[in-house]
């Protein structure tokens, strides 16, 4: 039987443009195909799907409209304590400059070691306003859901742990040695989405207790795009939501004027290949073996149907330019008093660059720009990329697609 997935991936606070692309491509790939039965995620594609899952039963474009309406809820000081990020991190970094003893750090009330540069500590009422937890596992318990998974990464062994509720009768992938990644099943929790949104050095590693307990880490770090989970998982057609384009963008000239890269450009490069790469290199991968497939040179893998919403080729820039915008039209001047917050985590990512090009700086900020006004016009964008949204495969995913409706 013919079984749809819906992968997310990683996203930071670009999870609510991630909402917005699903109001347009979850109704359609639902009628086409059918409602997906798999749900994975990273990061804020991990919140995404969780938060779909406890959205079972509602019509889907009216669950993808609702879960923008939550992205839309969350304010920057209820993601990111910036004061307690500001104070820990000057003594926690001061204490190791000076090589204060941590004994003695803990003895006067200060920080023994320095484990993140932002406190997130207040992010598990936000993801619990997001996600009905009861309804997601009353929908995996019936079996309306196959599954819903979460990547994170061990802080351990650094391979990828795939945290899966699984309804009755549902078997998980056995531990996948090429790819570095285990199958745990688990009754989900706030902890699995907190650990999968632990982005290294910014957040703190976050620790999941039963089933695989340990320290876990951001799962973008290895599996940003938890496609081939849905493949073991038995899908095959899956819809693909990202941040960053299917096709990787085109080298430009190089300026020999340009200057060294800051931390902060570093920091949004890192970003970007962490979020982008996985998603290009595993949809080229099932595009080769589709067209292996159908000219029957591959007779070892089936056929997969791949849905792809997210930036068209060339337009990968276009979140961190809404940003930039936002910000400047909702929070300049003296309107960011409406947004101290934001004001203060600016600073902590070292403001406007020294040139004045908003580029890297609002790249950054894109990611942790956790506002109603950011959201919405997320959102917008989201659903209009995934409104001309293209899949990868191009004509003959309509063939596929017009077979699996028979």
């Amino acid at each position: 039987m013919a079984r749809t997935g819906l992968v997310v991936a990683g996203a930071g606070a670009r999870g609510a443009y991630e909402a917005g692309a699903l109001t347009e491509l979850l109704p359609r790939l639902t009628r086409r195909w059918s409602a997906p039965r798999v749900l994975l995620g990273t990061s804020a594609g991990a919140l995404n799907v969780a938060g779909l899952a406890g959205l079972t039963g509602h019509d889907p474009g009216a669950a993808a409209a609702e879960l923008v309406a939550r992205w839309e809820s969350v304010h920057t000081d209820e993601v990111i304590g910036l004061t307690s990020s500001a104070v820990y991190g000057a003594s926690a970094y001061a204490g190791d400059v000076l090589g204060v003893p941590p004994a003695l750090r803990r003895a006067v009330g200060l920080p023994d070691r320095l484990t993140r540069l932002l406190d997130a500590d207040r992010l598990r009422p936000v993801v619990d306003r997001v996600v009905d937890w009861e309804r997601l596992h009353d929908a995996v318990d019936r079996g309306d859901l196959d599954a819903v998974g979460v990547a994170t990464t061990s802080a351990d062994t650094g391979g990828t742990v795939v945290f899966t509720e699984v309804a009755p009768g549902v078997a998980l992938p056995p531990y996948d040695p090429g790819r570095d990644i285990h199958y745990v099943a688990t009754r989900l929790t706030a902890e699995h989405l907190l650990a999968s949104a632990a982005v290294p050095v910014l957040f703190a590693p976050v620790h999941v207790s039963g089933p695989g307990e340990g320290w876990y880490l951001d799962g973008g770090v290895r599996l940003n795009t938890p496609l081939k989970p849905a493949l073991r998982l038995g899908c095959d057609r899956v819809g693909v939501v990202a941040t960053t384009p299917a096709e990787p963008d085109r080298p430009g000239p190089g300026d020999p004027a340009e200057p060294v890269p800051d931390v902060y450009s570093v920091a949004a490069l890192a970003l970007r290949i962490v979020l982008g790469a996985g998603v290009t290199e595993d949809l080229r991968t099932l595009r080769a073996v589709n067209a292996l497939v159908e000219e029957g040179a591959d007779t070892r893998h089936g056929r997969v149907g791949t849905w792809f919403a997210g930036p068209p080729a060339g337009r990968s820039t276009e979140l961190a330019e809404l940003a930039a915008r936002v910000r400047r039209t909702e929070y300049g001047g003296l309107r960011a008093l409406r947004n101290p917050s934001l004001f203060v985590l600016e600073r902590l990512l070292g403001g406007a660059l020294p040139d004045g090009r908003p580029g890297d700086h609002a790249e950054l900020l894109s990611f942790l720009f956790f506002d109603p006004a950011f959201a919405r016009a997320a959102a917008g964008l989201g659903a209009t990329h995934a409104a001309a949204a293209t899949r990868p495969d191009g004509k003959r995913e309509h063939r596929a697609a017009a077979r699996a409706s028979r």
